[in-house]
């Protein structure tokens, strides 16, 4: 990605900047991940490579906490009520080519929020606080600014650092998240809704794929 993106455009449709549906490619990021109740031990190393939106970001960190299978209780917790969503959020994901995989609605993650800090040579350390999207169970197109919690600050920095190698994170996951007591049915309802949307000289055709996990 390039460090001249305008990051301030947000896509009319997709409630993402314009600049991470026009990428060509993404960076890659290494997380060192862990639980807040954990620290300061016990950490697993999480790859991101792929950018949809804020939620799809939390739920590839706990996912990747789960896979380590060194944490036995969010191992067995992830496994039991997450799974099911989490390989069904993927397989939705891996369907879809090209920008219409931003308009895939992610679910709600198990996650409060995640603590992302970059500890510099030298200086001090970035702090990224990244929440979890409220969102219908559609998309809300028409988005004009970013909500302060969202992913996309950290996708920012990452780019506009150009580092040559894959740059490495702390993060510390906050489960104490109220949908964790809201185990996750697998039902999924979809519907297709085509739209053509334009704003001055951008036009696209709108797909939004609407698809219920749970209740």
């Amino acid at each position: 990605m390039s460090a001249n993106y305008n990051w301030e455009a947000v896509h009319p449709v997709y409630g993402v900047p314009i600049s991470v549906v026009e990428a060509t490619e993404q960076p890659i990021l290494r997380c060192d991940v862990r639980q807040k109740h954990n620290l300061p031990s016990r950490s697993w190393t999480v790859r991101i490579s792929t950018w949809i939106n804020t939620n799809y970001f939390l739920w590839y960190l706990c996912a990747g906490l789960a896979d380590y299978r060194s944490d036995e209780e969010w191992m067995t917790t992830f496994d039991t009520h997450y799974r099911k969503t989490w390989d069904e959020i993927q397989a939705r994901v891996q369907e879809i080519n090209g920008p219409y995989r931003f308009g895939v609605p992610i679910p709600m993650p198990p996650v409060a929020k995640a603590v992302v800090i970059h500890h510099p040579e030298s200086g001090p350390a970035e702090t990224f606080t990244v929440s979890p999207e409220v969102r219908p169970p559609h998309l809300t197109p028409w988005m004009t600014s970013m909500p302060r919690y969202a992913v996309w600050g950290l996708l920012r920095f990452v780019t506009e650092r150009q580092s040559s190698v894959p740059d490495q994170f702390d993060v510390v996951l906050d489960m104490s998240s109220p949908a964790l007591s809201r185990p996750v049915d697998t039902r999924i309802d979809q519907n297709v809704a085509r739209e053509s949307v334009s704003q001055g000289d951008l036009k696209d055709s709108m797909i939004d794929i609407y698809y219920q996990f749970g209740n």
